[in-house]
């Protein structure tokens, strides 16, 4: 079947009052959802413990060849936006909440390059040539759907980097790839806490118990413009960005941190000890 005639190679199984039906990558829907997800160590008490932001994620289709993917929980926010190779709903409706287990669980037997994703009153996947039929519920909606809003319309820069009501004062350019060998070594502590901090030249992050236990390491940066800033957050963020790609971070004094790729985005609320 020659696709590029507008053909597609989907025998249809349609369903009654469609609200979205797309085709799209397989592996890059799947690697979206996990990231998303975001497990990974996270802050518990003395120590750290693998978990994750809520198991939903929201997904918006914001033009006819973009697919938004949103999680959050009352600390963290993040998107990932993923491009969709055919868009052929005849609703306006755009937007949807799955349980992310169970669709990763059945995204994963599909191993054709694409599959077609078709919402209606359930969520209809089908693996390329249609082989392959899964059906599951919707979610009626996202735990923290207001926490979400915040950045469904929201980019930042490094000319305006606003959130909210902070204005950043500084930006950081650094690599995925040496923010993940800086965790990994911060890690040995074992208490998913990180300390930010920059005198404007040099970057750290740190990760301490006490004065004595402790990890510091200064990261290596692209760029770094603005002023001095120090803020601490918690749970995993470097697992965010796969391979080895730009990370713009913006910062102030115990105010949000924001995480910026070409496709995605992740903000964290400040840890404020009690």
């Amino acid at each position: 079947v020659d696709v590029g005639r507008g053909e597609t190679p989907y025998p249809f199984c349609h369903l009654g009052g469609m609200k979205m039906r797309i085709e799209i990558n397989t592996k890059t829907l799947t690697n979206a959802i996990e990231d998303v997800w975001m497990k990974g160590k996270y802050h518990n008490g003395e120590s750290a413990k693998n978990s994750q932001l809520t198991d939903y994620a929201m997904l918006e289709l914001v033009q006819d060849n973009l697919l938004n993917l949103y999680n959050a929980d009352n600390q963290t926010i993040c998107r990932v936006s993923i491009p969709v190779i055919r868009n052929t709903g005849r609703d306006e409706h755009n937007m949807m909440v799955v349980e992310i287990d169970k669709i990763l669980k059945y995204l994963k037997t599909f191993t054709g390059d694409t599959v077609l994703l078709e919402v209606a009153d359930y969520i209809l996947l089908q693996s390329e040539g249609g082989g392959k039929r899964a059906s599951l519920p919707l979610v009626v909606n996202h735990p923290n759907a207001s926490m979400i809003a915040r950045i469904q319309n929201f980019t930042i820069t490094p000319e305006k980097p606003v959130f909210s009501s902070v204005n950043f004062e500084t930006v950081i350019t650094t690599g995925s790839n040496i923010l993940t060998d800086a965790i990994k070594t911060c890690d040995v502590i074992n208490n998913a806490k990180y300390m930010f901090n920059t005198d404007g030249e040099d970057f750290h992050i740190c990760s301490r118990k006490s004065d004595i236990d402790m990890v510091d390491v200064e990261v290596s940066t692209l760029s770094i413009s603005g002023e001095a800033s120090t803020v601490e957050i918690t749970g995993q963020f470097h697992k965010f960005f796969r391979g080895t790609v730009p990370v713009t971070i913006y910062l102030k004094d115990e105010s949000p941190v924001i995480w910026a790729g070409e496709d995605r985005i992740l903000i964290k609320a400040p840890y404020i000890t009690r």
